[in-house]
């Protein structure tokens, strides 16, 4: 599995995959609509964003040229660091961060994320964007920590490595919680390769440089700036 993970990823032109699913309230789902509702109106809008268990476990090839197999205070650190790029991305937006997997929006980090048959290659990140309902979404570790191997500068050390890992995982997860806030549509920016907005995370700065807004950014200070 891990070769052809592999050999997918240099052919791999796009990333991102999202179902955009209208939501149609009967009168069978009303009482979970205003428990949803009740929820996201008392405590404020959240966003869930947790690592399943064991998904630090990477692919034979990958290991081999990461030098050895994620330790756990490495693994740790990779966590630390993709939640920081979410509160950073989020800042002064009204907008609670969370590990809760009942949060109102939720990404949680698998080892993998399978490839459905109408594709082709493997994602880092996919969503579900299910309107007043919220909205739930998965980034795949291993491919973000090929690609952050892939990316690194000539000479890397490891640790710039396992950091790189960390902001790819936090960033690819802000992106997905755009497109389960703003919907597909609004989420992409191809036009500026460093920004939030970009419809790929197959590029350097995704995991060693510097992020920002741009088109969503109006959208989610309209909703959320405090």
């Amino acid at each position: 599995m891990g070769s052809r993970l592999a050999g997918r990823s240099a052919r791999l032109a796009c990333l991102w995959r999202v179902d955009a699913v209208g939501v149609v309230v009967m009168a069978s789902i009303s009482l979970l609509f205003a428990c949803t509702t009740q929820r996201f109106s008392s405590a404020g809008p959240t966003a869930g964003f947790w690592y399943q268990a064991g998904s630090g476990v990477l692919p034979a090839d990958v290991t081999a040229r990461l030098h050895g197999p994620l330790k756990d205070n490495e693994i740790e650190l990779i966590k630390q660091l993709s939640r920081m790029e979410i509160d950073r991305a989020f800042s002064g937006l009204s907008i609670t961060v969370t590990t809760n997997p009942n949060a109102f929006w939720r990404v949680e980090v698998l080892q993998s994320l399978p490839v459905r048959m109408s594709q082709k290659l493997p994602n880092a990140g996919e969503s579900v964007a299910l309107g007043a309902l919220g909205g739930r979404g998965a980034v795949g570790f291993d491919l973000v920590a090929l690609k952050a191997i892939n990316y690194a500068p000539a000479g890397a050390p490891r640790h710039r490595i396992i950091e790189g890992i960390g902001r790819g995982i936090g960033r690819v997860a802000v992106h997905e919680f755009v497109h389960q806030i703003l919907g597909a549509a609004a989420a992409h920016n191809d036009s500026d390769v460093n920004s939030y907005e970009y419809g790929s995370p197959d590029r350097a700065s995704q995991y060693y440089g510097d992020l920002h807004w741009t088109t969503a950014l109006p959208f989610l200070d309209k909703r959320f700036r405090q």
